[in-house]
């Protein structure tokens, strides 16, 4: 994957998980069991994973590809 695609992959993840923490605080869907878990227990820390991955996107792509040096 090149540098132009993960980011656009990553950006887009990032946006629908914002999009989902803000239906999550502006709805009533936050009284409903399975969506409070999955907010809390997925889309929460794949938005610090995404971000992260965003930030250090250079980083990221070397770990990815597995190069060393």
């Amino acid at each position: 994957m090149s540098g132009k695609q993960f980011r656009i992959t990553i950006r887009w993840v990032h946006i629908v998980g914002a999009a989902i923490i803000g239906t999550y605080i502006y709805s009533p869907w936050s009284d409903i069991l399975a969506f409070d878990l999955a907010v809390k227990a997925i889309i929460i820390p794949g938005l610090g994973l995404s971000g992260i991955a965003l930030w250090q996107q250079p980083a990221v792509l070397k770990w990815l590809r597995g190069s060393t040096s």
